[in-house]
Order: structure tokens, then C-alpha cells, then sequence
């Protein structure tokens, strides 16, 4: 005989059967909750005693765990790189030599020149910061000529044009180039210096000789006045405002390593310490924290380029390095914070590069 169905028991035991499977499945999680709770509490501990033995045992209160994911803490942003205290820089479209160079606007002009046929050009290159492009031209071919910058307007003054000796002044305004009152004395191979608001020619030779008288232009007034003479006239001399002074180092017939400063104030002339070697035909320009730089130009034998270049702080010429790409006859300019050098000769006479260069102050960049 078979094994009797539910329907063959009384109600009240088949209701009370059919209780039991549910309470022994409530029992039983229960159970299990209570196993994993105690699993997590022992996890927990581990980790806290772990993380106390990894801290070095320091008895330190050890914060609640939160019940939280804990996001994955974020990468450290890479440092800056140190920009080099040299580098190569996009070349100008052709090459020149003996160029005026100053930056206006946010843009870098390199201006006049020879090409390697001698001639002197009115050609003007401008350096966005990307890439070079031609601007307005010069109103006459200039070699050896000098620029500033003075109130974001780029200046230009003197230079030869094809032998003829220059006194011209002109001013870029937007895309054309205004004539302004020239020079009582014209000169080449000069530095032109825009200091407190004013512009100082200094140095410089015609075919005459060196040029003594120092010239300073107001441009409210459009005038030249002549200041000091230049204790020792000279061309090829490399410009910088430097203890607040319109200062020029170098130069030559003959070649010096004298460097004197004219104070404005004062209408007077002082000489400060001299450069290392003498030196005529490179670039000097102050850095916005006071630091002199001067690179390149021609030994006093004028045969040899002189590659290494030097700085200034307090008084004093230290070496820093050799130039990339050594050369004279250029003009150095400020832009973005760094020192350009675009252009000039590779070796002594006519030898003109398209090479662009830029310097750090060597007192604040790593090399």
C-alpha cells in the first residue's frame, strides 16, 4: 500500500508541517548573517592591525572605517620641466647679418641687414610666437642699423644703406613705418636704448669714424638733444639698460672689453667692471630681475667669433656657457621672457645664418 497524500492527514497537523520548512529556512539565514558578520569583524581587525604594523606601531587612534568605496586617490600632476638655458629656435626665412631686432606687441621684428651679396635691405621679418612671416618694409635698405622698444612701439635708427650713412628714425605704427626728427649726427653699428621713456643713441661710426656725441630722443616733443659724449667712441657696441643706466659694452677700433653706463640724471658717464675678453659686433640685453647678458660678436683681432657668452649680477662678469650657434653681427631681443638672437654672421666678415637662438637668465634656469 502507497505512501498516503496530505489529504489523508488532519488540517491542523498539515498546517502545522507546513511551518516547520519556513522556520528552519528563517534559522538558518539567520545563522549565516550572523557568521558573516563575525568573518567582516575579524577582516577588519586584520586590517587595522596590519595597517598599525605598517605605521610602525605607534600607538595612534585608528579612524572608523567608513562604509564608503574609497575613490582611487589621483595621480600626482608631473612637475614642469626646467626650460633649458639654450635652445634652437624656428630660423628666419632667409638668411642676414648686421640687423636691427626688438619685440612690441607680442610679436619679434628683425629688420634691415645684409644679404649674402652685401646689399642692405628694408626687409622686415615678424615671429608671432609660431611661425615668421614679412612685414612692412623698411622706407630704405639699412645695414648696421640699431632698435628699441619704447612704450610697446618698436623704433629703428641709423645704419648705412648700400655705403650711405644714416640718421633716420622711424617708428612702426600698425602696418606702415612713420618718420620721425632725425639724428643730429648719423651713425651705424650704434645701440639704441629706450630708457625712462626716452630713447639713447650711443656709439656708432660713419665713414668718417667713430661717432662720440650721444643723442637722446623725446618722443612727446619729437626731439633729439645731445647729452655726454661717450668717454671712448667706438662702433659694433652692444647696448643694455643696466642699474638704471643706458650702458654699452665692447666695440671696437680697437676692439675693448670696456663697459661704460650713462646716468640720465645725472649727464654723466661711469665705467664699470670690464668684460672677461674684448669683444665688438654681439648682443647684451637686462633681464626683467637686473642679470645682464652678452653673447657672441668678433675677438680684438676681429678673426675669431667669440662663442662663449657671459652675465652679469652686482657688478660682476661670470662665463656661462658656449652660444649654440656662434656669430656676430646681431642684435639681441627680449621675447617671452628669454633673449633672441636671430640671424648675423657665422665668421668674421660677410657670412650671414638664419639661425634663431633664445637664452633663460642663466642665474634662474637650469641648463
Amino acid at each position: 500500500m502507497g505512501r498516503a497524500g496530505n489529504h489523508d492527514q488532519p488540517a491542523a497537523l498539515r498546517s502545522r508541517r507546513a511551518l516547520l520548512p519556513e522556520r528552519e529556512r528563517l534559522y538558518r539565514r539567520r545563522v549565516l548573517a550572523g557568521r558573516k558578520l563575525v568573518e567582516v569583524r575579524r577582516a577588519l581587525a586584520a586590517m587595522l592591525m596590519l595597517a598599525a604594523c605598517s605605521s610602525g606601531g605607534a600607538a595612534q587612534a585608528s579612524p572608523s572605517p567608513s562604509l564608503a568605496v574609497a575613490s582611487p586617490s589621483p595621480s600626482p600632476s608631473p612637475s614642469p620641466s626646467p626650460q633649458p638655458l639654450q635652445r634652437a629656435e624656428p630660423s628666419l626665412p632667409v638668411p642676414v647679418e648686421e640687423t636691427a631686432a626688438a619685440a612690441a606687441g607680442g610679436k619679434l621684428y628683425v629688420m634691415g641687414g645684409f644679404n649674402a651679396a652685401g646689399q642692405s635691405l628694408a626687409s622686415v621679418y615678424v615671429f608671432d610666437g609660431t611661425a615668421w612671416a614679412s612685414g612692412p618694409r623698411l622706407p630704405l635698405g639699412l645695414d648696421h642699423p640699431s632698435a628699441a622698444t619704447l612704450d610697446d612701439h618698436v623704433y629703428i635708427a641709423g645704419g648705412h644703406s648700400n655705403g650711405a650713412d644714416s640718421a633716420r628714425l622711424f617708428r612702426l605704427d600698425g602696418d606702415h613705418w612713420t618718420a620721425l626728427a632725425s639724428m643730429h649726427n648719423p651713425r651705424g653699428g650704434h645701440a639704441l636704448i629706450g630708457l625712462s621713456g626716452k630713447l639713447y643713441a650711443i656709439g656708432g661710426n660713419t665713414s668718417r669714424g667713430n661717432v662720440a656725441p650721444v643723442e637722446s630722443f623725446d618722443p612727446t616733443a619729437n626731439t633729439w638733444t645731445v647729452v655726454a659724449s661717450l668717454p671712448q667712441p667706438r662702433n659694433h657696441v652692444m647696448g643694455f639698460v643696466g642699474g638704471g643706466g643706458a650702458c654699452v659694452a665692447g666695440g671696437r677700433s680697437p676692439t675693448t672689453a670696456r663697459v661704460d653706463c650713462f646716468d640720465p640724471f645725472s649727464n654723466a658717464w661711469s665705467s664699470v667692471v670690464n668684460l672677461p675678453v674684448a669683444t665688438s659686433g654681439g648682443g647684451a640685453i637686462g633681464f626683467e630681475n637686473g642679470d645682464v647678458i652678452l653673447l657672441g660678436g668678433q675677438d680684438a683681432n676681429e678673426t675669431r667669433i667669440v662663442s662663449e657668452f657671459v652675465y652679469a649680477t652686482a657688478q660682476s662678469w661670470s662665463k656661462a656657457g658656449t652660444m649654440l650657434s656662434p656669430r656676430h653681427g646681431f642684435q639681441l631681443a627680449m621675447f617671452g621672457g628669454r633673449a633672441w638672437a636671430c640671424g648675423g654672421g657665422s665668421a668674421p666678415g660677410l657670412h650671414p645664418v638664419a639661425t634663431c637662438t633664445s637664452l633663460g637668465d642663466p642665474a634662474s634656469l637650469n641648463g
